[in-house]
């Protein structure tokens, strides 16, 4: 039976009863055993309308948790998004970030301004390029770099090398030379760059 056939049910009881209640109460003659028996009948009849009433409150009440939506959860504890996290956050996929120091040449700062510039439009998604030249004094290749890293956050940084008689540039770590480039002298900025992210430093 469902639970809206229930509620009908108690429902239709408890009309009857109520009906019937005047009719129990009212009784015959007027004696004395008669009256007894009519307040007893009515004290049943009262009783049971008062246990019809709490089975039909039940029942309301049941029924409304029935009808009740419950709320759909996730049993799986897993959804897959179709993102490889683990190759997402892996250390290859990590930026490197390279610098540029001053060249000691009279034009150097605009010079390795435009190194950055041009290396930013070269340079592949895992680079980084910092976005001034590095002003970091004298000093060997790699102790400069040294200080880039500390000051800077910077990687490897590129240089150029002090040579009177042609123009070279090299890739330094904060441990060591890494790389330098053949004479440079006749080649523009663009090709410079061009072979600097060809080197295998990167």
């Amino acid at each position: 039976m469902t639970s809206k056939c229930r509620t009908v049910a108690a429902a239709v009881l408890i009309s009857l009863f109520l009906f019937s209640c005047p009719v129990m109460a009212a009784g015959g003659g007027g004696s004395s055993s008669e009256d007894e028996d009519s307040n007893s009948m009515t004290y049943i009849t009262v009783g049971l309308i008062v246990v019809l009433g709490g089975l039909f409150l039940i029942d309301v009440l049941s029924s409304s948790d029935e009808e009740t939506v419950p709320l759909q959860t996730t049993t799986d504890g897993i959804v897959d998004t179709g993102i490889n996290w683990d190759e997402a956050f892996s250390s290859g996929t990590s930026l490197m970030t390279v610098g540029v120091s001053v060249f000691p040449e009279g034009n150097g700062s605009i010079t390795s301004a435009e190194f950055i510039h041009v290396m930013n439009e070269l340079a592949g998604g895992n680079i980084t390029v910092y976005n001034d030249p590095l002003d970091l004094g004298t000093g060997s290749a790699d102790h400069q770099a040294s200080i880039a890293r500390e000051y800077f956050g910077v990687d490897y940084l590129i240089f150029q090398v002090e040579n009177p008689e042609i123009l070279q540039y090299g890739i330094a770590s904060p441990d060591s030379v890494l790389w330098k480039s053949a004479d440079q002298s006749e080649n523009s900025i663009v090709l410079i760059v061009e072979e600097l992210l060809q080197s295998g430093v990167f």
